[in-house]
């Protein structure tokens, strides 16, 4: 889906700046770290003050996440995450994706061997031209056709899955339909509204954004949302946070460089 390359060597950031905030996502992720070390946090960081897990390995395998994350180096860092459909790791590790949700594990544990090493030759060429690296060695374990995607939105992506189960599932039940949904992804096509109604509604946002204060009842109406209420819980449950305070941290945080570059692609896309 999309590759996001990460590097603050040379940078004077304080620990909270050190700091990365990503939001629920029904993508997978192979991460690459090529130097420093990257934590996930346990809990909320309160303050100054948060609760690490272990170092990530160096190449990790990051299931659908069904709520916010964050991760924290201690210092510089510079890694390469990639985010890819869930189908396509299924078909890559031949594992169901809902074995993968909210984890996060050494890819070398799961992964076969053929996409183990096309994964390890990234890690071991260091960071030049990674994600071109990584296209070239990933194709050969790739039987089927390509689509690519242009502008990734995962609205897109959901409303797709939805319309190839449908002819997948001509003359069979409903329960099939939800059953190939899930195979598929993880999750159930219900989980997956909630990504493309906050996606709109962060998309619209943007879209909007001309230094006045937007007007979030408009938002959750164009977005699908019931009400504004219903959105903020939703937007809650995807970035950890208000739709107030989501807009404040967008706008200054440096531990909020995702969400800032999402918003560049938006924009950029129009």
């Amino acid at each position: 889906m999309a590759g996001i390359e990460r590097d603050t060597r040379g940078c004077s950031l304080d620990d909270l700046e050190r700091l990365n905030y990503y939001p629920a996502t029904p993508m997978a992720v192979i991460s690459w770290v090529f130097e420093g070390t990257l934590h996930m946090l346990e809990g909320e960081a309160q303050e100054n003050r948060f609760a690490l897990g272990p170092a990530l390995p160096r190449i990790t395998l990051s299931g659908p996440q069904r709520g916010p994350a964050a991760s924290w180096s201690p210092g510089p860092v510079h890694a390469l995450s990639v985010g890819m459909y869930p189908e396509a790791v299924k078909r890559l590790i031949g594992q169901p994706v809902e074995n993968f949700l909210d984890r996060h594990l050494p890819l070398e544990a799961v992964a076969p061997t053929a996409l183990f090493q096309a994964c390890q030759a990234v890690l071991a060429a260091g960071a030049a031209d990674a994600f071109a690296l990584l296209e070239k060695e990933i194709q050969p374990l790739w039987k089927g056709p390509l689509r690519p995607s242009p502008v990734p939105y995962i609205g897109d992506w959901v409303r797709s899955v939805a319309t190839r189960a449908t002819h997948s599932s001509a003359g069979r039940s409903l329960r099939h339909w939800q059953r190939l949904v899930r195979d598929w992804t993880g999750q159930s096509y219900r989980d997956l509204q909630l990504f493309t109604r906050v996606e709109e509604a962060f998309i619209r946002r943007i879209a909007g954004g001309n230094g006045s204060s937007p007007n979030l009842a408009d938002i959750a109406a164009d977005a699908g949302f019931a009400d504004q209420s219903h959105m903020g819980r939703q937007i809650r449950k995807v970035t950890g946070m208000s739709p107030a305070r989501f807009g404040e941290r967008l706008a200054s945080d440096e531990s909020f460089w995702y969400y800032r570059l999402i918003a560049g692609e938006i924009r950029q896309y129009g």
